[in-house]
């Protein structure tokens, strides 16, 4: 049986999707939303970490920027979370980031979508 992969693109689609609901959540019950917000970059996190784990030796320059803007998100929660900052823009703004270095990728020909980014 083929095991199901989903693309990095659509994998981050889903996330701000994810991020939408959160928000929604957050007009009603300010705590509720605050904490979705931050469980919402879970199955981020949790897919991206997998696939560096399933592919470590075949990592490219383009994967080693993904992994600095990870480790800023994974990091940035962690100080959101404890308090000592209170910015949820720059989780957003990272996502975004890595969304740019996702579709800028140089592996990538023409416009052709690809099954998986990793």
């Amino acid at each position: 049986m083929k095991a199901f992969r989903i693309s990095e693109r659509k994998f981050i689609l889903f996330t701000i999707g994810l991020l939408i609901i959160a928000g929604l959540i957050r007009l009603l019950f300010y705590k509720l939303g605050v904490w979705a917000f931050y469980l919402s970059f879970v199955p981020f996190i949790v897919y991206r970490s997998n696939s560096y784990i399933r592919n470590w030796g075949n990592l490219s320059t383009v994967d080693r920027y993904r992994r600095y803007t990870l480790g800023t998100i994974v990091v940035m929660i962690v100080l959101n979370l404890l308090g000592f900052q209170d910015v949820e823009f720059i989780l957003l703004l990272l996502l975004l980031v890595d969304y740019i270095i996702i579709v800028n990728n140089p592996r990538k020909k023409g416009n052709e979508a690809r099954v998986e980014d990793i």
